[in-house]
């Protein structure tokens, strides 16, 4: 049959793909990792250190706005400019200031005539400072607007250490009048110590004009003294041909920007080194299984593969399969005996199929049967007596009978319409009113859209004659109602009456009869029902019975719905 070869194959195939899938989830989990481990060891961190950054330079620049604000209200310090008091007193203040921060900075304080009186830079960095023009025009700005501190970027090139480029100046003012000026310049060393300790791999503050105040990378600066890589909202940007994570927030009181940047090389590395090793690992394992999907399907495996094939049509019910193939001894061996198997349960199945349809037809015939003899017994009793009673409504009888006897007749099928069954039991239930006059009164409600359905023949008379019967055994007056209606695939008719009822015992007893397949009722209108109507269509079906004594029954029947013969 070639089985085998197609077996190889498959395997190999099946091999293959397990093994792809292993190298798939291997890469998937690896993305996965290098993904949480960007988020957190690049994006995070830097995050992070950029938020600590600007919390910390947010920090000094308040601290430094109220001090020099407060400095330049201090009476000392206005007394000191008008030469009224010793000037040691306010340089120690000025210096346990400068110190108490974390950034430290040098500090002028000038007379109006922009002369120094206080200071700690050194002689040649004081020539500078009031060399310098920048810091004259924010003097002179000052000057005419002694509520506002100046703070902003002035380049002064100090020695020893003493480098600086966030300037705060502001304009003391006693009694109206200028008496000097108050200037913080904070230390770039002393802001590189603080900063360089940072997770960051680069750090850059800049002032609202893209002027740097601050950079631990001076290859970010222009000669201008500008950032020249301004990432605006891209998170990433090459610098010097290697990769970094950018993280960018500006202080709203200052509109200073705080960037920080975080090198991914080792990122990047990592996933070099880790998909290539990846890609060798995939190549020997694919290597690999090819060999071993060889080894394991080498031998010929037909024998197997044809009794595999018989046992799978045997279980999709091909039950006709035979083995023709000729294998080794062991192998024909088990063929014979799987084809000798087969022939048995083959003719087992028959045989029963053939009793269990017989016994059906059978037992659907024999109970059918014995509707008309039951009906024709309980009518002639009646007749017996109306004839000597009353004789004209004993002729009408004979005729209502006769109807109801061709009914049995000309409707040969053991199926008719809804419709025809309930005329049927409309011409019983008004025979049987002749019979019983005012004690009997009875209503036929049955949706118009079920009359055309297949119903069992006789099925329903039955039904409505147990409840003439045993309605009127100790009533004087009983009232039938008989209404049919869909619910979903099912058609549900209701013989309803407001007899006498049963009570709890006797009702349990009905339905255990009812669920006896092999029970032999005195009564067997009701179990009649009810086995017709589960041996033609399954256990669903059939009848249910609802009782409470002194309030009459409730049976409802349950039947497929059907609108051909053919689909019985």
């Amino acid at each position: 049959m070639g089985k085998a070869v197609s077996f190889k194959d498959y395997m190999k195939r099946v091999f293959v793909r397990y093994i792809i899938a292993l190298i798939c989830l291997m890469f998937i989990v690896f993305l996965a990792f290098m993904l949480l481990n960007y988020r957190l060891f690049v994006v995070k961190a830097n995050t992070d250190c950029n938020q600590a950054v600007s919390a910390f330079v947010a920090g000094q620049w308040t601290g430094y706005q109220q001090g020099i604000k407060a400095f330049a209200e201090n009476e000392e310090v206005k007394k000191a400019l008008a030469a009224q008091a010793d000037l040691r007193e306010v340089n120690q203040q000025l210096y346990e200031f400068s110190l108490s921060q974390q950034l430290k900075a040098n500090f002028v304080l000038l007379n109006q005539d922009r002369e120094i009186i206080s200071t700690n830079l050194y002689k040649t960095n004081q020539l500078l400072f009031l060399a310098n023009r920048t810091v004259q025009e924010a003097l002179t700005r000052l000057a005419g607007a002694p509520d506002m501190t100046y703070s902003g970027v002035i380049h002064i090139p100090f020695d020893y250490g003493q480098k600086s480029d966030l300037t705060f100046i502001r304009a003391v003012q006693d009694g109206g009048r200028l008496a000097g000026y108050l200037v913080f310049s904070l230390q770039e060393d002393s802001l590189g110590v603080v900063m360089r300790n940072r997770e960051a791999d680069i750090i850059v503050i800049t002032d609202a004009f893209n002027n740097v105040i601050f950079s631990t990378n001076n290859l970010l600066i222009d000669s201008l003294g500008k950032y020249k890589d301004d990432p605006g909202e891209a998170s990433s940007l090459i610098i010097d041909e290697k990769p970094y994570h950018v993280a960018a927030n500006i202080l709203p009181e200052s509109n200073m920007r705080i960037i920080t940047l975080l090198s991914v090389v080792q990122q990047q590395q990592i996933i070099q080194f880790g998909g290539m090793f990846l890609l060798g690992i995939s190549c020997f394992l694919l290597l690999l299984i090819r060999f071993l999907a060889d080894k394991i399907t080498a031998r010929h495996l037909s024998s197997i593969d044809e009794l595999l094939y018989a046992v799978n049509e045997c279980r999709q019910g091909n039950i006709d399969y035979r083995i023709k193939s000729q294998s080794f001894s062991e192998f024909q061996m088990l063929y014979d005996n799987f084809n000798s198997m087969m022939l048995k349960v083959q003719q087992l199945l028959q045989s029963n199929n053939e009793m269990a349809e017989r016994k059906r037809l059978m037992e659907v015939k024999q109970l059918e049967g014995q509707f008309n003899p039951h009906f024709a017994f309980n009518v002639m009793e009646a007749l017996r007596y109306e004839i000597l009673i009353n004789p004209e409504q004993a002729a009408r009888m004979v005729v209502a009978f006769a109807n109801l006897m061709r009914y049995g007749i000309n409707y040969g099928s053991t199926h008719v319409s809804l419709q025809t069954d309930i005329s049927y039991v409309q011409d019983y239930l008004s025979l049987q009113k002749m019979r019983y006059n005012q004690r009997l009164e009875y209503s036929i409600d049955i949706e118009k859209a079920i009359l055309p359905y297949k119903v069992p023949k006789l099925l329903i008379q039955p039904i409505v004659e147990n409840s003439i019967i045993h309605g009127l055994e100790n009533s004087k007056k009983i009232t039938i109602r008989i209404t049919g209606r869909r619910q979903a695939k099912q058609l549900v008719l209701c013989v309803e009456d407001d007899g006498p009822g049963l009570d709890a015992a006797r009702l349990a007893a009905l339905q255990a009869v009812l669920e006896d397949e092999n029970a032999m009722p005195k009564r067997i209108g009701l179990y009649n029902v009810h086995r017709v109507a589960q041996l033609l269509y399954g256990q669903e079906y059939g009848l249910t019975i609802e009782s409470v004594s002194g309030e009459g029954m409730r049976v409802l029947l349950k039947v497929p719905v059907i609108l051909e013969d053919d689909d019985v």
